[in-house]
């Protein structure tokens, strides 16, 4: 690694949520002897793991393809009078990742505990790792404008969430951790607007999906084929009519996620045009289907920052249609500026541990232990990883063994300066079983639903017969 970029002193840094990737965050900072000031819009940490019941019947824009949509919050449903920000998480969410490996390094879940835990057990977990920040946080905080000042300072701006009250705080860096699961999208379809404006609420996001009952008679096309999207229809096909439709965009799309009701869903290809009248869907190979109640898109959501006061320049703007942020080093360094920096921002990924592993380099580049390369090799690296993908939208996913891979060059590139003191935040680090494990979270997730349907909660891998054996190798892949 070539080092020729050279950071200014760094002593406060922002860090903009409250969330998984934020708490780790500051607690690297607070590692390297840096002080982090955490500005959380929710009440408590745990960001988006704090289930909302609230939600919204209607979607503002269809389609949503505006990655600066701002996350508004919503009223309380309890009467409390405070606003509330919506959480994707759905009632009977359970992670789809293995107690196992979604944890921070030394911090395991409960033996108790289901082996892929529960939103609720999630939620509890990140807050339980999070105590000891609160004296470094600032709850009900929600960030409304970051602007870079003279040099490489940033200037955060903030709206107390009740009382309105504003306040601005200079700082010599700062870590966005927002997250990117707050502005859904919903692709530009052929007669999507028109059909909605016929037929109000017939178009919806899972991110204001709660539960079936709503679902229960009706007529339903599911859109995409994410582990999420699979529960939700296999949640749904229980009450709805028979068969539901789940769209995907290529045949064997569910091959890392089964589907789990296989007598209840049909897969049909991508959908081609939205007709008003009786309600009719054409699909991409002819096929039409009538009287369709509703249409409900599990298709993700845009990387944003609303916040964001971006350059004038073109060639340093960070967001443009939201599924790729530009001028990232290692999807992490603001290229132009790297006292900015993003923790989270990859998909596909195993979260807890990944963004240990980003949040430690992170702090160790602000601290000066760590170099960053000349702006030109950073350069160079994005535009490399832009040829080898096979578009800008999946420039940021790093399914296995991408993932792992790039974990272990983290974790190389923190460990060029070791620790001599043993002070320094320790991040996971990923050997050959967890990469076994990793590799073989599909079949386990599924052992696991079936376990479930009969009635057996499994706590552990070994209940559903998978052992490692230290000879399970996983493949490997270069970066």
């Amino acid at each position: 690694m070539s080092i020729a970029r050279v950071l200014p002193k760094i002593k406060r840094v922002a860090v903009l949520g409250g969330g998984p990737s934020g708490v780790v965050a500051a607690k690297c900072l607070l590692s390297e002897g840096l002080i982090p000031v955490i500005y959380e819009q929710r009440p408590t940490f745990g960001g988006v793991w704090n289930y909302t019941p609230e939600t919204k019947s209607r979607l503002q824009h269809i389609p949503q393809e505006d990655p600066n949509l701002d996350d508004e919050p919503v009223p309380d449903a309890q009467g409390s009078g405070k606003p509330v920000f919506i959480s994707p998480i759905y009632d009977e969410l359970e992670t789809n990742i293995p107690k196992d490996l979604m944890t921070f390094n030394q911090t395991p879940f409960g033996r108790g505990l289901q082996l892929f835990p529960t939103h609720e057990d999630t939620k509890l977990y990140v807050q339980e790792f999070s105590k000891g920040l609160e004296e470094y946080t600032k709850f009900n905080r929600r960030v409304i404008r970051l602007v870079r000042q003279d040099g490489l300072k940033w200037e955060v701006e903030t709206r107390e969430v009740v009382s309105a009250e504003t306040e601005k705080e200079t700082f010599d860096a700062v870590v966005i951790a927002t997250g990117h699961y707050n502005v859904p999208y919903i692709p530009p379809i052929s007669g999507i607007e028109e059909f909605e404006r016929r037929h109000p609420g017939s178009i919806l996001h899972s991110k204001y999906f709660r539960a079936a009952d709503g679902y229960t008679g009706k007529r339903v096309i599911v859109v995409g084929n994410s582990a999420s999207g699979i529960d939700i229809s296999t949640q749904i096909s229980e009450v709805s009519q028979i068969p539901l439709y789940q769209s995907c965009r290529s045949v064997g799309a569910h091959k890392d996620f089964p589907l789990l009701a296989p007598e209840k869903i049909k897969v049909v290809p991508t959908i081609e045009r939205f007709v008003p009248e009786g309600r009719t869907i054409i699909f991409s190979d002819g096929t039409i289907e009538k009287d369709i109640d509703i249409i409900l898109f599990c298709t993700g959501y845009l990387h944003s920052f609303p916040f964001l006061e971006e350059s004038t320049k073109p060639s340093e703007r960070m967001v443009t249609d939201g599924f790729y942020i530009h001028r990232l080093y290692q999807h992490i360094f603001y290229i132009p500026y790297p006292t900015l920096s993003v923790v989270g921002l990859p998909t596909k990924i195993i979260p807890f541990p990944f963004v240990e592993t980003q949040a430690a380099v992170i702090s160790g580049v602000y601290s000066g232990r760590l170099n960053l390369p000349s702006e030109g090799d950073m350069d160079i690296w994005e535009k490399d990883l832009l040829q080898k993908k096979p578009a800008d939208r999946h420039f940021h996913f790093l399914g296995f063994p991408q993932d792992a891979d790039y974990m272990d060059m983290l974790n190389n590139w923190n460990e060029e300066e070791a620790d001599k003191n043993g002070t320094l935040y320790k991040p996971s680090q990923w050997r050959d079983k967890e990469r076994w494990i990793r590799k073989n979270i599909p079949k386990i997730k599924a052992a696991f639903l079936v376990a479930k349907a009969e009635g057996r909660i499994v706590k552990t891998m070994g209940e559903l017969g998978f052992h490692y054996d230290g000879e399970g190798k996983a493949e490997t892949s270069a970066i």
